[in-house]
């Protein structure tokens, strides 16, 4: 202990165990969420019932955007006509990136995409110039068109972004991260 001037003792106080749980879950519920997939779209990376946490960040054009091969939740509000849950998909186009879909294979400025786990191609034919803001999403089962292949969903603001999958916690089995 501390003795100040005046003889009088200074000791450090302790924190409650109380305090630092309920900040630490006031934090948690501001930064992380938890999504339940429903649904095959993301098979076989993230399968249905499967329960990830996402980071709560946001995107723009002035925070910066994900990375490419992210695995993103966007709001069903952005596309209510898509889907009737949160869409969830892989980032494979970024802002100012051209997507070209034609004969069975997607291209990002000229060059075949390839997602993890070797998926790549995609049904239809397609060309787009990705606003500064925007990024185009494609869901790894390319036979779900849950994704930016959709007229009615198209390129993605940033800003509809929900968060980005962090991890699986459930099943057991499929805990951890996610490629």
């Amino acid at each position: 202990m501390n003795r100040g001037s005046s003889g009088q003792t200074y000791g450090r106080r302790r924190k409650s165990p109380y305090a630092v749980a309920f900040v630490l879950a006031i934090v948690m519920f501001i930064l992380v969420a938890p999504e339940v997939n429903e649904g095959k779209a993301m098979s076989p990376a993230i399968e249905n019932g499967q329960v990830l946490v996402l980071s709560k960040t946001s995107y723009s054009a002035k925070r910066g955007a994900p990375d490419r091969n992210d695995i993103v939740v966007l709001e069903k509000t952005a596309a209510p006509d898509v889907y009737d849950d949160n869409i969830i998909a892989r980032v494979a186009g970024l802002p100012g990136e051209t997507v070209e879909i034609k004969d069975g294979k997607v291209y990002i400025d000229g060059d075949e995409y390839v997602a993890p786990g070797g998926i790549k191609g995609a049904d239809g034919e397609m060309k787009v110039k990705l606003k500064k803001n925007e990024v185009f999403l494609l869901c790894d089962n390319r036979d779900e068109d849950i994704d930016s292949r959709n007229e009615k969903l198209g390129p993605v603001d940033m800003k509809a972004i929900k968060g980005r999958v962090l991890f699986s916690v459930w099943p057991l089995s499929r805990f951890g991260g996610i490629d």
